[in-house]
Formats: C-alpha cells, structure tokens, sequence
C-alpha cells in the first residue's frame, strides 16, 4: 500500500468527518464495504475480493490459481504479532506490504505460535490488490 493511501485510510479511520468513515474504504475506482467474518477483515480491496472462513480450496481451485495475472496483498494485525502462510508457505510476519500472491483462491492461514487466528480461502481479482486485517484478542 502506498504511504498517500495509508494516510487517507487512517484519517478516514480516526472519524474526524462523522460520517464519512462509516466502514466504507475508497481505493483508486473500488468502493468496498469493510467486512469482517471470524478475525478476519477485507480493509480494502477491488471487487471480487471475498473472504470463506474455514474453506479450503479444491483441487479445480489450484489448477485456476494463476501467477502470470497475479495480485498483491497488504496484511496487518489489528494487535499482537502474526504470521502469513499463504498456500500452505510462509510469507512473512506483519505487517506486509505489496506481497505477491496469485489471483484466484488461495489458502490462507494467520498464526501466532502455534495458534492459528484465522484460516480459509482469500479471493484475490485478477491484476487486483487487496488489504487484510486480523483483529487479535
């Protein structure tokens, strides 16, 4: 994420314009409502980005997962420490910015240690870009 999109995204989220936060990101022409389901959050993202908890992916979704029209993928933890596998390897501990990933569905697990925060598939668009957030107990 580019530092001008960070800082426009704390100050929506500090709510200095009531109002205007309301859970809703705007990022370049994608308009996405935050959403949230078991720990984890879709910040931002361009459409088609969507969140399965506990879904892993099939097969048929690996044959599809494609490289060559890649995404890229911000991660952050809301507190605490976490670290990213996507697709079964290790990526990074957060926050990251900018990882590659493929589009299509991928494997996505959050861990601290030995617990997991957060497991499912992460829809990334093709030639998309898409911010997650994990929100920590």
């Amino acid at each position: 994420m580019r530092p001008s999109t960070r800082a426009l995204l704390l100050f929506l989220a500090s709510g200095l314009v009531p109002g205007l936060a309301a859970g809703f990101v705007g990022v370049g022409s994608a308009v996405a409502a935050e959403s949230c389901d078991q720990g984890l959050c879709i910040v931002s993202g361009d459409e088609g980005a969507r969140w399965e908890p506990g879904a892993t992916s099939t097969p048929k979704n690996r044959k599809r997962r494609s490289t060559k029209d890649g995404a890229t993928l911000d991660f952050e933890v809301a507190s605490g420490r976490a670290s990213l596998f996507v697709n079964g390897r290790f990526r990074g501990t957060a926050p990251l910015e900018d990882l590659d990933v493929p589009s299509g569905k991928n494997d996505i697990q959050v861990r601290d240690g030995d617990t997991v925060l957060a497991a499912g598939l992460l829809t990334v668009p093709r030639g998309g870009s898409v911010s997650i957030r994990v929100e920590h107990p």
